[in-house]
């Protein structure tokens, strides 16, 4: 009985060591593995990167990068024009850069998936001193100068003037950042794509395991994210994967737009949804091969039906019938949408710039009904050229 006394307290200090060790292990894998959702195989994860920093007006986000991370183990990254003027719930517009200082990481992160129209699971924020700092810990960045940058720091005491000139650079923290936030004749998203493809060929390329993880590692302090190490170790071992050469890399395609005689950067719209289609969401789009068109001539100008005809031949169109329309008149071009109104997208995004409607049957009644004895078993679309087009 006294021996059994005895144990007693030993079972009971070595239950609390194991239910200890427990404790340490399960927490060890919730804060350094990626959470389930986090980089799953056979899934695929989209992060937000921010850049962002102390403007005269504030906190901004002056760089703004998707990566997408596919299940199969690939990577594509798109650069997010920071200028981009947003809608607010308000009604009032306000740049994409500016969100940052009124809503933080997590809104802005919320209105970049919205404009693009994806999920983003994931966001990974870094200031100013933690870039320098990274760059630094790189050893500089590579990098060909195609034109000076002039970049002046915001500071209340007076900013520094840092130029950068052209030619083969290597570039340490300070001047990678002045390099990206500078005034130039090259647009700054061209800038930070190409600092973005100079970090991941620095710092992932071709580096083994080990070196990948230690870049990894050194840069994590600097970074604010609920990613974990180990997750940012995955996604760093298929940047060393990725042939730096076909890396796409794209930036969401603008333009700019006057409202009230000012000036507003807005996406493409359509240009802006077919290469998150593409790019992010992974889905295969039609193509010109798919698309069959009847040609017809709406404004009179001689040959102009058989030129269009061609011009859409040679980018992979089918046309099916090439005729002069019932009138000479039609004030702009149209596109009579029969079968697949994905495939009027794939036409009018082909054609030259100008004015091109994209119309249906039942709204197109009375210039329909006169065409459509001309047009041949099969065909998807019908294009009038009116007024406005122009063929080379």
């Amino acid at each position: 009985m006294r021996g059994t006394r005895v144990r007693w307290p030993i079972l009971a200090v070595a239950a609390m060591g194991i239910a200890l060790i427990g404790a340490l292990i399960g927490w060890y894998f919730l804060t350094q593995r990626a959470n389930p959702s986090s980089f799953d195989v056979g899934k695929r994860t989209n992060v937000l990167f921010v850049g962002c920093g102390e403007t005269e007006e504030g906190s901004r986000a002056s760089e703004l990068a998707v990566m997408s991370l596919t299940g199969e183990g690939s990577v594509v990254f798109l650069i997010v024009p920071d200028e981009l003027s947003i809608k607010l719930a308000d009604g009032s517009l306000e740049e994409l850069g500016s969100v940052y200082a009124s809503q933080g990481v997590d809104g802005t992160r919320d209105v970049v998936g919205f404009l693009l129209g994806i999920d983003l699971h994931h966001a990974l924020t870094c200031d100013e001193g933690g870039f320098v700092r990274i760059v630094d810990e790189l050893g500089g960045l590579p990098l060909t100068v195609e034109n000076d940058v002039v970049y002046v720091s915001s500071e209340p005491a007076g900013g520094e003037r840092i130029e950068i000139l052209l030619g083969e650079q290597v570039l340490g923290g300070m001047e990678a950042l002045a390099y990206m936030r500078g005034e130039s004749v090259d647009e700054r998203p061209i800038r930070q794509q190409r600092v973005l493809r100079a970090m991941i060929e620095r710092g992932f390329v071709d580096q083994d395991t080990r070196d990948v993880r230690s870049t990894i590692r050194d840069a994590y302090p600097f970074l604010d994210t609920e990613l974990s190490v180990s997750a940012l170790n995955r996604f760093g071992a298929v940047l060393g994967e990725t042939d730096p050469d076909a890396l796409r890399m794209p930036i969401v395609p603008t333009e700019d737009v006057f409202i009230d005689g000012v000036r507003t950067l807005q996406p493409q719209v359509v240009e802006t949804e077919r290469l998150v289609a593409t790019l992010i969401r992974g889905l295969e789009l039609l193509t010109p091969t798919e698309v069959r068109v009847a040609v017809f001539n709406g404004n009179g100008v001689r040959l102009m039906a058989s030129r269009t005809a061609d011009y859409l031949r040679a980018r992979g169109f089918e046309v099916t019938r090439i005729a002069n329309a019932e009138s000479f008149t039609y004030p702009t071009s149209y596109v009579v949408v029969l079968t697949d109104e994905a495939k009027a997208w794939i036409l009018r995004d082909a054609l030259p710039s100008g004015a091109v409607s994209i119309v249906f049957p039942d709204a197109f009644e009375e210039h329909y009904e006169a065409l459509a004895g001309l047009v041949p078993f099969g065909t998807d679309l019908l294009l009038i050229a009116g007024a406005g087009m122009e063929i080379e």
